[in-house]
Protein backbone atom coordinates (compact mmCIF):
# COMPACT_ATOMS: atom_id res chain seq x y z
CA UNK A 1 0.00 0.00 0.00
CA UNK A 2 1.23 3.86 -1.08
CA UNK A 3 0.14 7.40 0.23
CA UNK A 4 1.22 10.51 -1.63
CA UNK A 5 2.02 13.72 -0.35
CA UNK A 6 0.84 16.03 -3.17
CA UNK A 7 1.50 20.16 -2.51
CA UNK A 8 -0.32 21.47 -4.96
CA UNK A 9 1.34 25.05 -6.33
CA UNK A 10 4.42 23.61 -5.38
CA UNK A 11 6.63 26.45 -6.69
CA UNK A 12 4.05 29.23 -5.39
CA UNK A 13 4.21 27.27 -1.63
CA UNK A 14 8.08 27.36 -1.67
CA UNK A 15 8.16 30.93 -2.12
CA UNK A 16 5.75 32.02 0.07
CA UNK A 17 6.50 29.67 2.77
CA UNK A 18 7.52 32.28 4.89
CA UNK A 19 5.57 34.99 3.57
CA UNK A 20 2.54 34.02 5.00
CA UNK A 21 0.90 37.35 4.95
CA UNK A 22 0.94 37.23 1.23
CA UNK A 23 -1.41 33.83 0.53
CA UNK A 24 -4.19 36.03 0.79
CA UNK A 25 -3.42 38.44 -1.59
CA UNK A 26 -2.45 38.53 -5.73
CA UNK A 27 0.56 36.83 -6.24
CA UNK A 28 1.96 35.18 -8.99
CA UNK A 29 5.10 33.08 -9.84
CA UNK A 30 7.16 33.92 -12.83
CA UNK A 31 9.63 31.36 -14.67
CA UNK A 32 12.15 33.70 -15.79
CA UNK A 33 13.77 31.15 -17.70
CA UNK A 34 11.65 31.56 -20.77
CA UNK A 35 12.44 34.41 -22.94
CA UNK A 36 9.21 35.81 -22.22
CA UNK A 37 8.43 35.55 -18.14
CA UNK A 38 5.36 33.44 -18.12
CA UNK A 39 3.16 33.23 -15.43
CA UNK A 40 3.16 29.70 -13.97
CA UNK A 41 1.27 29.48 -10.39
CA UNK A 42 -0.84 32.08 -8.86
CA UNK A 43 -2.75 32.46 -5.71
CA UNK A 44 -6.95 32.06 -5.46
CA UNK A 45 -6.80 35.85 -5.20
CA UNK A 46 -5.14 36.78 -8.46
CA UNK A 47 -6.90 33.68 -10.04
CA UNK A 48 -10.28 35.61 -8.87
CA UNK A 49 -8.72 38.76 -10.55
CA UNK A 50 -8.39 36.79 -13.72
CA UNK A 51 -4.87 35.98 -13.67
CA UNK A 52 -3.96 32.55 -14.86
CA UNK A 53 -0.97 30.31 -16.01
CA UNK A 54 0.72 30.91 -19.17
CA UNK A 55 0.32 35.12 -19.09
CA UNK A 56 3.07 37.24 -19.80
CA UNK A 57 3.93 38.98 -17.03
CA UNK A 58 2.26 42.32 -18.77
CA UNK A 59 -0.97 40.60 -19.44
CA UNK A 60 -1.30 39.49 -16.06
CA UNK A 61 -0.72 43.18 -14.66
CA UNK A 62 -3.07 43.97 -17.06
CA UNK A 63 -5.68 42.51 -15.23
CA UNK A 64 -4.71 42.77 -11.64
CA UNK A 65 -2.47 46.20 -11.10
CA UNK A 66 -1.92 45.72 -7.80
CA UNK A 67 -0.56 42.12 -8.61
CA UNK A 68 3.12 40.84 -6.80
CA UNK A 69 5.40 39.19 -9.17
CA UNK A 70 7.71 36.81 -7.81
CA UNK A 71 10.65 34.81 -9.65
CA UNK A 72 10.73 31.33 -9.67
CA UNK A 73 13.21 30.05 -6.82
CA UNK A 74 14.88 26.90 -7.43
CA UNK A 75 16.90 27.18 -4.20
CA UNK A 76 13.90 27.42 -2.29
CA UNK A 77 11.89 24.54 -3.97
CA UNK A 78 14.79 22.62 -3.19
CA UNK A 79 14.37 23.72 0.11
CA UNK A 80 10.87 22.69 1.12
CA UNK A 81 11.16 19.76 -1.20
CA UNK A 82 13.62 18.46 1.32
CA UNK A 83 11.36 19.21 4.32
CA UNK A 84 8.74 17.45 2.53
CA UNK A 85 11.03 14.09 2.37
CA UNK A 86 12.16 14.40 5.74
CA UNK A 87 8.29 14.37 6.78
CA UNK A 88 7.53 12.04 4.63
CA UNK A 89 10.58 9.80 6.28
CA UNK A 90 8.93 10.23 9.85
CA UNK A 91 6.10 7.85 8.10
CA UNK A 92 8.66 5.10 6.75
CA UNK A 93 11.78 4.68 5.35
CA UNK A 94 10.90 3.81 1.65
CA UNK A 95 9.77 7.17 -0.02
CA UNK A 96 10.31 8.16 -3.34
CA UNK A 97 11.09 11.56 -4.84
CA UNK A 98 8.14 11.50 -7.24
CA UNK A 99 7.80 15.04 -9.00
CA UNK A 100 8.47 18.46 -7.42
CA UNK A 101 5.98 18.71 -4.64
CA UNK A 102 5.17 15.39 -4.51
CA UNK A 103 6.19 12.37 -2.44
CA UNK A 104 5.15 8.83 -2.46
CA UNK A 105 5.39 6.63 0.70
CA UNK A 106 5.39 3.20 1.39
CA UNK A 107 3.34 1.72 3.85
CA UNK A 108 3.79 -1.98 3.64
CA UNK A 109 5.62 -3.32 6.86
CA UNK A 110 4.42 -0.41 8.89
CA UNK A 111 2.38 -0.98 11.96
CA UNK A 112 -0.74 0.66 10.84
CA UNK A 113 -4.41 -1.10 10.59
CA UNK A 114 -5.69 -0.44 7.43
CA UNK A 115 -9.17 -1.81 7.59
CA UNK A 116 -12.41 -1.10 8.89
CA UNK A 117 -12.22 2.64 7.42
CA UNK A 118 -8.61 2.86 9.26
CA UNK A 119 -6.86 3.52 6.48
CA UNK A 120 -8.79 6.84 5.41
CA UNK A 121 -8.59 7.56 9.07
CA UNK A 122 -4.70 7.35 9.11
CA UNK A 123 -4.76 9.32 6.03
Amino acid sequence: MFAVIFISNFSLQALLRHQPQLHSQAVAVVDSEFSKPLILQVTRSASARGVCEGLTTAQALARCGDLITKIRSQVQENAAMEVLLQTAYSFSPYIEFTAPGVCTIELKGLPFEFTGGNAEKWG
